[in-house]
C-alpha cells in the first residue's frame, strides 16, 4: 500500500509524540480556517475539503501562524449572513490542552466542557491536532470496561 506524501508526514509528526501523550493520541484529521474568512467563504471552504463527517466536530479558527484563536459551531455559521467577518462569531475562549498532556488530564477536560474533541496546540498556540471524545475515553478507560460498554 503506497502511502501519499501528505499521509506519511502526519505519520511522521505522530510518531514524535510519546504515546500517553495528548501528540500521541490525537488526530490531524481536524478543520481550521484561516481568522480572515467571512461565513460563506468559510462554508465553501468546507465544501472544497469535503472533509469525513467524522471529524467535522467543530470548526477551529487560525491566524497566519496557524495559532488556535477561536472556535465555530455549526449552527452559528450557518444561520450567519454570508458576509459576516468569522472573527465576529467566532468562540474565542477555546478550551485546549498541550502536546505533552497526560490521557488522564485530556480526558478530564473533555468530560468537563462536555466537548467531543479537543484541540492539541504547541507551546506556541499552535494547533497540532485534536484527540476526539472516543480516543480519549479508549485511553482511559479499563480494556474490561469498554468491553462492556461497547456490548451493551
Amino acid at each position: 500500500a503506497k502511502m501519499e506524501a501528505d499521509e506519511a508526514e502526519d505519520v511522521e509528526e505522530l510518531l514524535g509524540y510519546e504515546d500517553d501523550t495528548a501528540g500521541g493520541l490525537m488526530t490531524t484529521e481536524f478543520v481550521a480556517v484561516p481568522v480572515t474568512l467571512t461565513a460563506q467563504q468559510t462554508i465553501d471552504r468546507l465544501r472544497e475539503l469535503e472533509p469525513d463527517a467524522e471529524s467535522i466536530y467543530y470548526v477551529y479558527v487560525v491566524d497566519q501562524e496557524e495559532r488556535l484563536l477561536g472556535v465555530l459551531s455549526l449552527r452559528d455559521l450557518i444561520v450567519a449572513r454570508p458576509e459576516t467577518a468569522i472573527a465576529g462569531i467566532m468562540i474565542k475562549r477555546v478550551v485546549a490542552v498541550p502536546v505533552d498532556a497526560p490521557p488522564e488530564d485530556v480526558a478530564a477536560v473533555i468530560a468537563k466542557y462536555n466537548l467531543l474533541a479537543v484541540p492539541v496546540v504547541d507551546d506556541d498556540d499552535r494547533m497540532q491536532g485534536i484527540v476526539t471524545i472516543d480516543d480519549a475515553m479508549d485511553e482511559v478507560m479499563p480494556a474490561g470496561v469498554r468491553r462492556r460498554a461497547r456490548a451493551l
